[in-house]
């Protein structure tokens, strides 16, 4: 293909292509279709065609934008009023324009000089981050692909912190993690990674709903001493992902500098009440943590995926990731240079879709949206409280509230199938203390008190079917 040819296409298929989506959410945000397909894969497989276009290929414009209509339309539709299911961002235009630009571009801001627009605006976005965290200062942080990838580096950090001989020589036997049981899964999964294994998170004591109970984290530590074991880190919640409830930030932080002890903060969704002066009390004591991790790609509204790892400390980035690349790193470009403490080699310019929707939209806009979402929550639980067959355990600290329909006891997980099967509303669900629960994560901004209506009102239905 040439050149002109090239350039032509880009023209002719981004056009029609982009004018196939616009109509697809302007149908989805009106409540139209299902919130999410109900299909098996291998019904999903026949609708777009699969075996055909892996083995035969020549897909015409009309076919691609057949298949661009039915992929939507099979897709998770997050800008559906129904839409509650997890914590994923309805994206906004600039994520859409970043994503674009990046293809286009498919440059890789690793280090500087292979990126230097991409570079940049990856570390403006970390400092209006860090920023806000209260670590403008002396923090430093990169762009990375996820809460996982985050955390797991956050954690790789505070291993170094408490031997800076492990990455070298391999993880000692007695370091150990502290987390809630309600920690991301993430934190598990990053222990094992780091050669811990999964038992080498300690769980800390909670209240009933799984927040920290401070009063636990000095016996928690006592009892991890006493069989020979070092904290690598405590892990504390904010919000925690099943529950939407903040972790005791302060006294967790308070702990962790009487005793010594790295504090990470996980902060991948409720990090963006930070953005609101009425919320930003949720988050009392963050500066004083030693690192976070913060997804644009769910409060933030842009794509996936989209997340800041921070630390408190440059300083603390010293015995973390040592390696031995002198064709691409120069110890003095650190600050520009990410990929130095980042897990990822290649990744995309993450931060490109925060910078864009700050300039596009403005702070104002993304603080309006967190506190909308965080209010639709309590609107939920307020309409529940005015009914006898449903509850909810909790009022709400974020967009995310578990409740029961309770004339089905412990058959929630089956009262999910019938609302997925229906297609109106996706909710996702939750044990909590041994019970299921129906989850809602209030993320799409087409969803109004009168949907919140609808839900109970629909569940009601499908339960008596």
């Amino acid at each position: 293909m040439s050149h002109t040819d090239l350039t032509d296409d880009v023209r002719e298929v981004g056009a029609a292509v982009l004018a196939t989506l616009a109509t697809h959410i302007e149908s989805v945000r009106t409540g139209a279709g299902e919130v999410v397909s109900a299909d098996d894969i291998d019904t999903v497989a026949k609708r777009l065609e699969l075996r055909r276009w892996v083995e035969e290929g020549g897909m015409t414009l009309p076919e691609l934008l057949s298949f661009v209509t039915t992929y939507s339309d099979i897709s998770a539709s997050h800008h559906h009023p129904g839409y509650m299911g997890h914590q994923i961002a309805p994206s906004d235009t600039p994520g859409v324009v970043a994503d674009l630009l990046q293809a286009m571009t498919n440059n890789i801001p690793l280090v500087y000089e292979l990126a230097p627009a991409a570079a940049a605006v990856d570390r403006a976005v970390c400092r209006w981050m860090l920023d806000k965290v209260g670590w403008a200062e002396t923090g430093i942080g990169a762009m990375t692909n996820g809460g996982t990838l985050g955390n797991l580096t956050a954690l790789l950090a505070a291993r170094s912190h408490a031997d800076a001989t492990a990455w070298r020589e391999g993880t000692p036997g007695d370091l150990v993690v502290f987390a809630p049981a309600t920690s991301h899964y993430s934190v598990r999964k990053a222990a094992a990674v780091m050669g811990l294994g999964e038992r080498g998170v300690h769980a800390l004591p909670t209240d009933e709903l799984g927040r920290i109970d401070p009063a636990g984290l000095a016996p928690a530590l006592a009892e991890a001493r006493a069989q020979g074991k070092r904290p690598v880190a405590v892990v504390a919640n904010g919000c925690a992902t099943g529950t939407g409830l903040y972790d005791p930030i302060a006294e967790v932080a308070q702990f962790c500098e009487s005793n010594g002890l790295w504090f990470h903060f996980d902060g991948a969704h409720g990090a963006a009440a930070l953005l609101s002066p009425r919320l930003r009390g949720l988050l009392a004591g963050i500066e004083r943590a030693d690192s976070t991790v913060w997804d644009g790609h769910k409060m933030l509204r842009t794509s996936a995926l989209c997340t800041g790892v921070l630390f408190r400390e440059k300083r603390y980035l010293d015995t973390m990731f040592k390696q031995d690349a002198s064709y691409l790193y120069r110890p003095e470009a650190e600050d520009v240079d990410p990929g130095q403490f980042t897990f990822e080699t290649s990744k995309a310019p993450l931060g490109l879709k925060i910078l864009l929707t700050l300039a596009y939209r403005g702070e104002d806009a993304m603080r309006a949206y967190v506190e909308r979402q965080y209010a639709l929550a309590t609107e939920l639980w307020e309409l529940i409280q005015e009914r006898g067959d449903f509850t909810a355990p909790y009022r709400p600290d974020s967009n995310i509230l578990c409740f029961r329909y309770e004339p089905w006891g412990d058959r929630q997980l089956e009262l999910r199938a019938r609302l997925i099967q229906d297609g109106r509303f996706y909710l996702s669900s939750f044990q909590l203390n041994g019970r299921p629960y129906l989850r809602a994560s209030l993320m799409s901004p087409t969803t109004d008190r009168q949907t919140l209506r609808e839900l109970l009102e629909v569940i009601v239905e499908l339960a008596a079917v």
